[in-house]
């Protein structure tokens, strides 16, 4: 049929955990980037120029972790939840194929 739906409930099982392991492998490469970023110290000094600079770069700097960190749980949620989505397809089909064999054999 033209109108034809169909799901492929492992796919979305499968999209689902890569969704996850991507926000993961984010999130390890963040952590490490960031890291990173540490090791450096403070290179714009501790006058009172430098500690303007330092406290402005922190300060955007934890408000990006903090967004990048809100973001990835919103992907994992969704990489979860799509895998709840996917099993539920599977266990109601093989419900309906259990149901439509009863009906098959009460008919028989």
């Amino acid at each position: 049929m033209a109108n034809e739906i169909e799901i492929n409930p492992e796919a979305i099982i499968d999209a689902g955990d890569n969704l996850v392991a991507s926000a993961q492998r984010i999130r390890a490469a963040i952590t490490s980037f960031d890291a990173e970023l540490g090791a450096f110290g403070a290179p714009w000094g501790s006058d009172d120029l430098g500690s303007l600079i330092g406290m402005v770069y922190e300060t955007i700097r934890d408000l990006a972790l903090e967004s990048y960190d809100a973001n990835l749980v919103e992907i994992e949620d969704i990489g979860k939840l799509s895998r709840v989505m996917g099993l539920n397809y599977q266990q109601t089909e093989r419900a309906i194929v259990e149901h439509l064999g009863r009906f098959g054999e009460m008919l028989s």
